[in-house]
This record gives C-alpha cells, structure tokens and sequence, in this order.
C-alpha cells in the first residue's frame, strides 16, 4: 500500500509542475504581446506629435512671412557695403530668420581678408545686425601677388594676416617690412605668415606703441634677414638691433629710452645695438 501511494503521489506532482510550467509559459507569451502592444501605441502617438509639431512650428516659424529677411544692417560699417556681406554670408530678402545658421554666417564672414571676426544677431520680426571687427594694417610688404605673376604692395596686420590694398584708400605711412624670405616671394590675401621673426616683430611694434616711446621714435624699415635679429630702422636714420625673443621685449625698450634720454649723449645717435646683455654698443652721426 505505500508504495503505491507514493507512486501515485509522484505522478500527481510531475503532473502539477508540468501544468504550472505551461501556464507559466503562457502568462510570458501574454504579457510580451502586451508589452509590443503598447510599444507600438507610444510609437505611434510619439511619431503623431512630432509631425504635428513640426507641422505647427513650420506654419507658425519656419514658413511665416512675417519673419521673412527685410534689413541687414552692419556695426560699423566701415568700408563693406550691404552687397558685399550678403554675398559673403549668404543671404538674401526673404529667407526666413529662424532657419538662419548665425554661426556659420560668422565663419564665412570671417573669410574676408579684411574680417577680423564677425558676429551675427538675429533680431525679430524680420532683421539681422552683423558686428564686425575689421583688420587694421599694421606693416607694408612688396610680394608677388600669386594671382598676377606680379611684385606688388600688400599689408599685414598685428596677427600677420596678408592684406591687399583697397583700389580707392591712399597708401598709410607704414613701417616696411623686409628680408623675410620666402614668405615674402609670395602673397596671398588671406593669408597667415607665421614666422618667428616676423611675430618678434609684430610684439616690438605694439609694445613700442604703447611706451614711452612711441613719441620718441618712428619705425620706418624692418629688416628680418638675420633669424637671430630684428633691425629697425627710424624716420631718423637710426637704427636700432633687438633680438628674437620676446621675453626680453620690455627690457630692450627700457634700455632704449634710457639711452635716448641720456643727457651725456648730445649728438644724434645712428646705431644701438641691444642684443648684448650688459652692453649697449652705440654709433653717433658724423657731422656734416
């Protein structure tokens, strides 16, 4: 009789695991129906609202007359004129101000050779303001203009960018730069000139702009032939030798006005040579 009864019970037990493991498996099966059902449902009404969305903001922004381009005006002006900027930029009456990338209608504002960098706002229902920063002619070069196969007169700016002269402005009186080879065979507005001399030189034209000495002293010719000097030659005749590097800027200029101040010194000086540590070699004039 027990072992009967256990027999029975075991086959009772297989029999209970074996449907638990069935409705188990269909409890599952229920529930992914489920789950894709409703995934399907927030697709749907997600897909629904971005296309109403879209809809109503291209009706209500993106396609609205009234936030059509009408003015473009320009701070400060300066010499571009509104067709030159728009043909820069890309722009033109009617485009929508809200498709405007104002990002890059600066960069390729900042692609004109005269554009030190440029900012666009946008200012509703229907204009743009444009802020432009414009490069200033710091120095002169003679190059050959890579376009004419000709030796011609450019300017660089503080940065060293090449700049060509405007066909109506009269000639600046600029210091001249010179020996900077072969950068200087060719020229490319545009263009950036990165050599250490010529950054030297960039340094010693600001900080002499902002001493002493820019009263005392005009520089006329820079000659950048040595790599390891920088030679300045004044309105005066006088011509004055710093080194290539611009940690010592400050002090060579210090130096400078010390000399050009010093009452001991009564004729006027034709050379200074400040590449020396402790010494300052000095050359006066010869009488006439």
């Amino acid at each position: 009789m027990n072992r009967r009864t256990r027999t029975r019970q075991k086959q009772i037990n297989i029999l209970h695991t074996t449907t638990r493991k069935r409705h188990s498996r269909k409890q599952v099966m229920q529930a992914a129906v489920w789950c894709s059902l409703v995934l399907a449902m927030i697709v749907a009404v997600g897909a629904a609202l971005h296309f109403g969305i879209t809809l109503a903001l291209d009706r209500v922004l993106y396609t609205n007359p009234r936030y059509e381009l009408a003015k473009i005006e320009i701070e400060p002006r300066g010499r571009f004129s509104e067709r030159q900027i728009r043909q820069a930029a890309g722009l033109q009456p009617g485009q929508n101000l809200w498709t405007l990338n104002l990002r890059r209608i600066a960069r390729d504002l900042e692609k004109l050779p005269y554009v030190s960098s440029a900012k666009v706002e946008r200012h509703f229902p229907d204009a743009i303001t444009i802020h432009i920063i414009e490069r200033v002619p710091a120095v002169k070069i003679v190059g050959l203009d890579i376009d004419l196969g000709t030796r011609e007169l450019f300017y660089l700016d503080r940065d060293g960018v090449v700049l060509k002269p405007r066909a109506d402005e009269t000639p600046p009186l600029l210091p001249e730069i010179v020996g900077l080879a072969p950068a200087q065979s060719e020229l490319e507005p545009g263009v950036k000139l990165d050599q250490p001399g010529l950054k030297s030189a960039m340094k010693l034209l600001d900080a002499i702009d902002h001493s002493q000495l820019h009263t005392a002293i005009t520089i006329q010719t820079i000659n950048l032939s040595d790599p390891l000097s920088i030679k300045m030659v004044t309105t005066q005749d006088m011509t004055v030798v710093f080194r290539v590097d611009d940690t010592l800027i400050d002090q060579e200029l210090q130096r400078l006005l010390r000399i050009l101040n010093d009452p001991r010194f009564q004729r006027p000086i034709a050379s200074v040579d400040l590449t020396l540590d402790y010494n300052d070699p000095i050359t006066f004039a010869q009488y006439q």
